[in-house]
């Protein structure tokens, strides 16, 4: 008997698609060579279009959903932990490290499934002012955001960098190239989770080709590079950004309350006291 060849395919709106373009690139495993799509700027725009509806239902949801939704998906990992061990060997990874990474991982999306429905009130301010009214600091979500994380072979850097925004409320964007097959082989669980459509579009490939749509795009209101990402490209970005007022920032993979500030964009209320 044949064996059925596992495809690989980008993630936008809880479909797995092909590239428009229908260009791949390789990635090479221990057992085999694979081929994944390079994301194209159509596949950018679609995958934005598929971002603000999934932003308009995750935000909807009450962080207490929210917060559920996450922790179930960490048991789903928790479920699939030796499909994702054997990943990390066969991409060269040794099995100590790959399980200790998988462990991580899993800590890590309990982290923040557990500060989902508390940040609210770790970041909001009651302000002091001068009158017979309060001033109340009051943080919502930034809305699209799309994410460089760091192309390393690690569940733990991946998630280290998606699960701030998406703990908000935010809907996210991500590119990976080195490692689209892990992201890919993660949106298999996304897939068969709660997780609204459009809330986690994972792209592959080189972002060399898109970088000029992704930070121009008006309806992608942040952008978050990894520590590794190049400089030039990086000054690219923040220049393009500045003509929509486009926030950017790079991210230090923390597990931290901080981690979470790129994300929030602050309203202010003012009412009058009670007497």
């Amino acid at each position: 008997m044949n064996e059925v060849r596992k495809t690989y395919k980008m993630y936008v709106g809880n479909s797995f698609i092909r590239s428009e373009s229908g260009r791949t690139y390789s990635i090479e495993l221990s057992s085999e060579i694979i081929e994944l799509p390079q994301a194209s700027r159509k596949d950018v725009r679609d995958a934005v279009s598929q971002a603000k509806k999934g932003y308009e239902s995750w935000s909807s949801l009450t962080p207490y959903n929210r917060a559920q939704i996450l922790y179930r998906l960490s048991e789903m990992i928790e479920g699939r932990k030796a499909s994702y061990i054997e990943f990390l060997k066969e991409s060269g990874i040794k099995n100590n490290k790959a399980k200790k990474d998988i462990d991580e991982a899993i800590e890590i999306l309990i982290w923040y499934a557990g500060i989902t429905d508390k940040w609210e009130q770790l970041t909001g301010n009651l302000n002091p002012v001068a009158g017979s009214y309060l001033n109340i600091s009051h943080q919502e979500p930034l809305g699209v955001s799309f994410i460089f994380p760091r192309d390393t072979i690690s569940l733990k850097s991946l998630l280290l960098c998606i699960l701030p925004p998406l703990s908000v409320g935010c809907s996210v964007i991500s590119l990976s190239k080195n490692a689209g097959a892990l992201a890919i082989t993660l949106a298999e669980d996304l897939n068969n989770s709660d997780l609204p459509a459009g809330t986690w579009n994972i792209l592959t490939g080189s972002y060399s080709n898109i970088i000029e749509d992704i930070s121009k795009h008006v309806e992608i209101k942040g952008i978050g590079v990894n520590m590794d990402f190049d400089n030039k490209d990086y000054t690219i970005i923040q220049s393009n950004a500045s003509e929509s007022v486009k926030r950017t920032f790079s991210m230090n993979e923390t597990l931290n309350l901080l981690s979470l500030n790129p994300f929030l964009q602050t309203k202010t209320v003012w009412h009058p006291k009670g007497k």
